[in-house]
Order: C-alpha cells, then sequence, then structure tokens
C-alpha cells in the first residue's frame, strides 16, 4: 500500500503558492504515495488546480476533521502553519509522524522538530515535507487553470481578448503593502495613453470598492472584476494577461504561478523573503528597510510606497512587455 502522507496547508493564497514548489519535491520523493492536503474551504480551488494533491481535505469543524484523518490513517502529518491548532489536529488523530516548525507551545506535539530555514520562505517547506530537496535546484510553482474557468470568465467579462493588463491595488495585509491608490490611478491612465492595452482591476471581495472606483474613472478601456470572480476565474484572468501589477500579495504570486509577467510593489517587507515565485518579475522598492513581518497600519510603510511613483512602475511594466 503507498505510503500515506498528510500535508497541513498555509491559510493564505501567496503562502500556499510559496509552499509549491516544496510540495512539488514532496511528490517527487515519494512518487508512489497518497498525498493528501488540509486547507480551509476557500483555498480548495486553488489546490484544485495543482497537480500533486491526490486528496484535498477542508477544515470545517475541528472535531469532524480529526475524525475524517483519522478515519484514512495517515502515517506522517507534514505541518506547514506555526500554529498550536495546526499540531494539535494531527496529534488527536493518532498520526504517528508529525513534522514541523517549534514555535506557539507546541513542542511536544511534534515527533519531529525542524530548524528554520534561511532564505525566501519557500525555502523554509522543504526540510518539512521534502528534506532530500533542501539542497537542490528549487521549482516554480506550477497551476493548471482549467478551461471551464476561462469559459465562465468569458461570460462575465465578454469579448476581453488577451491584450489587456490585469492591476491588482488590493492587499488583505492592508495600507501597510498597499501602494496609493492615486498612484495606481496615474499608472493606469499612462497605461490607457501610452500602450494599447486595456485595463482590469481584479481583486476580493474587498477591493471591490477600490477597483470599482477606479475603473469607473477610466473610460471604456478600464473594468473592474474584484470580488466577481471565482479563485479559477481569477486564475484565467491572469493566465491571458499581458502583464499584471500587484502589492506583495497573493494575487501578485497567483499571476506568477499562473506564468504571467508581474511587477511586484513593496514597502519594507523583504522581496528576499517574499519576492514573486516567477519566471519573468520586477519588484520596485525604494526602502532599505525589509522586514518580514509588519503591522497592519505602518506609518514607515505607507511613506515608503507612496514613495515609489508611477513612472518607476511604469516603465517595468514596459520592460517586461518587451
Amino acid at each position: 500500500m503507498p505510503k500515506r502522507i498528510l500535508i497541513i496547508g498555509l491559510n493564505w493564497i501567496g503562502d500556499a503558492i510559496m509552499s509549491m514548489p516544496a510540495i512539488q519535491a514532496c511528490r517527487a520523493e515519494h512518487p508512489d504515495a497518497h498525498i493528501a492536503l488540509l486547507v480551509k474551504p476557500y483555498l480548495k480551488p486553488l489546490w484544485e488546480m495543482h497537480a500533486v494533491p491526490d486528496q484535498i481535505l477542508t477544515l470545517d469543524k475541528m472535531s469532524r476533521t480529526v475524525f475524517e484523518i483519522r478515519d484514512y490513517g495517515f502515517e506522517t502529518a507534514c505541518i506547514l502553519p506555526n500554529s498550536f491548532r495546526s499540531a494539535l489536529i494531527p496529534t488527536l488523530a493518532g498520526v504517528r509522524h508529525r513534522i514541523g516548525l517549534k514555535g506557539d507551545h507546541r513542542r511536544l506535539m511534534l515527533t519531529e522538530v525542524i530548524p528554520l530555514a534561511g532564505g525566501h520562505q519557500s525555502n523554509e517547506y522543504y526540510p518539512i515535507v521534502a528534506p532530500g530537496s533542501v539542497d537542490l535546484v528549487k521549482e516554480l510553482p506550477e497551476l493548471s487553470v482549467p478551461e471551464s474557468a476561462f469559459q465562465t470568465l468569458e461570460k462575465k467579462v465578454p469579448d476581453l481578448g488577451t491584450h489587456y493588463a490585469v492591476l491588482m491595488p488590493g492587499a488583505a495585509r492592508g495600507a501597510s503593502k498597499m501602494w496609493p491608490l492615486d498612484h495606481f490611478e496615474k499608472l493606469a491612465k499612462m497605461l490607457l495613453d501610452q500602450t494599447g492595452l486595456h485595463l482590469v482591476f481584479a481583486g476580493g471581495a474587498g477591493d471591490a470598492p477600490a477597483c470599482d472606483g477606479l475603473a469607473e474613472k477610466l473610460g471604456d478601456r478600464a473594468v473592474s472584476v474584484a470580488g466577481r470572480t471565482s479563485l479559477q476565474e481569477w486564475a484565467a484572468l491572469l493566465k491571458n494577461a499581458g502583464v499584471a501589477v500587484a502589492n506583495d500579495s497573493g494575487g501578485m504570486h497567483l499571476a506568477g504561478a499562473v506564468g504571467v509577467p508581474v511587477v511586484g510593489i513593496y514597502g519594507i517587507t523583504d522581496p528576499d523573503k517574499t519576492g514573486p515565485l516567477a519566471r519573468r518579475f520586477s519588484v520596485i522598492q525604494n526602502s532599505t528597510v525589509k522586514a518580514r513581518d509588519i503591522s497592519r497600519t505602518s506609518e514607515e510603510a505607507e511613506k515608503a510606497l507612496a514613495s515609489i511613483l508611477p513612472d518607476q512602475v511604469y516603465s517595468a511594466v514596459q520592460q517586461l512587455l518587451g
């Protein structure tokens, strides 16, 4: 019987995508294993676009999840989040081998504690799920967007074509990661005036007011779909774009994972830790401060973001467009 591995996944789109290279390496190390992922329900469509998982379990009620894991008889749990609950679930489910980082008072629930790796955040997951690949050349995330997502996107945004840029002014972390909206507006006007591109503003439901407001100011060649696409439709939108511009956010990582050239705008977060995992990308940052974790409101971060001028971002877009 193939080995049964449970990977407890991360809770944000960007973090999930940064874990994909290590999970791809896990498959390479265990080609015959049954690999299951436990994720929040809203991330299931993301992982349905990924080739590795044989099974995707969703975390709803903790008690039901524990019984479900116990019934499947997993031998190993690779715990990617650094939270107490993420280690408690496989412990209660009786998974014999539980691997993860220490922290959050969970040391006694782990049978193997992994030290924190340096470099890009994606490096941290290799020792947990694919220790034999730590020193190998790292792959990029790989997502395959289903044809059904392109079809339903076409119904929502007819006649979109492929000659467009996607702008994503939102960030789940809030203002400390968001380039000012008036800068996005100026960039959009430059793109409309100096290229033949159409513009699509995209993001989650929380980004809709800002995206809708920007699109309304820009005329017929700009449209907002923020909050009106599924995650897979969002990926389809990005897949066919000429270029994407985003803050340090899940949207930026999603763009990279589907292969579109992407410009990432950084305030004081560290692109060496969380930069795009993409074949073609540009990072714009003026600050010499590089922090991994910042609060949702940071005057220093907002000032650093505001110092990035639309001209800088436009130049990066032009270079990626060739």
